[in-house]
């Protein structure tokens, strides 16, 4: 990083066992009676590159919903800050949707303090180069590591603006959810504000469309989590075996991402670690993806420790803002 950019930004990285943590839920997850992948493990630097290439497709339309809102009302969020703002981000921001949050900012106060927290040292300075050439007014903050790891640790500073875009609080459902937020919240001091993008519920042929696109963008994206497996722990999963799926579960209501076994088969999984077997039709659960309701909201915003202050669908609601404030009675 060039040495006028580094005045400007701090870098702190958590201790973390990524590889280990890997192995050991990769190959737990495969041998559990209900087959899993944790979907965190689905964003490797090829599945990075396929999820930026599914924000594109016209069936996926979270990003472009939730970027309508942030230009409609980004102004007005870092005004109800009451100050200049630290952004506290879960996740790099280095996406249009943080630039619109981080130009009202100093277009209001002159001056922001960006925090990013993010479980990838690239990821994360690579955003802050981005960010730090692009606005002078800016300092940048990276913490590096697990949400939960960082945000019981972090700093607390007045006029926090805390960021969970993206629709991700759906990728934390039930009470994990719950479990988050109040994270959040005590990383936070009283009256701190947490922004959400949300999506929300609508027909089942709109939702599941979103996640099945006609020419398999989603698909390889799922898959590659298989092919990292091989990669990385030196497995021999036939990935060609294994066919994309995602289905809306009504008594839960979350998208359900599966990878299902095409034809029965048996793996080893290398090193000494024996072999995995798949029965026909067998099933890989790889992420689960929750469509909330306004009412979901407030109640899991009450559950943690948060009001909400400002909930601004768009137009068709399909998508949300949330705007929640931090209580001051625990």
């Amino acid at each position: 990083m060039h040495e006028n950019l580094e005045n400007r930004y701090r870098e702190r990285i958590w201790e973390n066992h990524v590889a280990e943590d890997f192995e050991r839920d990769v190959l737990s997850g495969l041998r559990a009676a209900q087959k899993s992948i944790p979907s965190k493990y689905l964003y490797d630097a090829l599945g990075s590159a396929l999820f930026e290439a599914i924000v594109l497709l016209p069936e996926y339309d979270l990003p472009r919903r939730e970027i309508a809102l942030l230009k409609r009302y980004a102004a007005t969020i870092v005004a109800t800050v009451g100050g200049p703002p630290r952004l506290l981000e879960l996740g790099s921001g280095s996406s249009e949707k943080t630039h619109l949050l981080i130009e009202a900012a100093i277009e209001r106060y002159d001056t922001v303090r960006y925090t990013a927290v993010d479980i990838s040292l690239g990821a994360i300075r690579a955003a802050a180069v981005q960010l730090l050439e692009r606005y002078p007014q800016i300092a940048v903050d990276a913490l590096v590591g697990d949400y939960f790891q960082v945000l019981a640790d972090v700093p607390r500073q007045p006029r926090t603006l805390a960021l969970f875009l993206g629709s991700n609080l759906g990728n934390y459902p039930g009470r994990r959810g719950c479990e988050l937020l109040r994270a959040i919240y005590v990383a936070l001091t009283p009256h701190d504000l947490l922004l959400l993008g949300v999506d929300l519920r609508k027909n089942r042929e709109t939702m599941e469309r979103a996640y099945n696109d006609p020419i398999g963008v989603t698909a390889a994206f799922s898959k590659n989590v298989l092919a990292r497996v091989n990669r990385e722990l030196g497995t021999e999963i036939a990935v060609d075996n294994f066919r994309h799926v995602a289905i809306f579960d009504d008594s839960t209501g979350n998208i359900e991402a599966y990878l299902i076994a095409e034809r029965a088969a048996s793996y080893a999984m290398g090193n000494g670690r024996g072999a995995v077997g798949f029965a026909e039709g067998e099933r890989i659960h790889i992420e689960s993806s929750h469509k909330f309701t306004r009412e979901e909201i407030r109640s899991l915003a009450a559950d943690s420790g948060f009001e909400e202050r400002m909930f601004m669908p768009d137009d068709d609601a399909g998508f949300a803002l949330a705007l929640l404030e931090r209580r001051d009675d625990g």
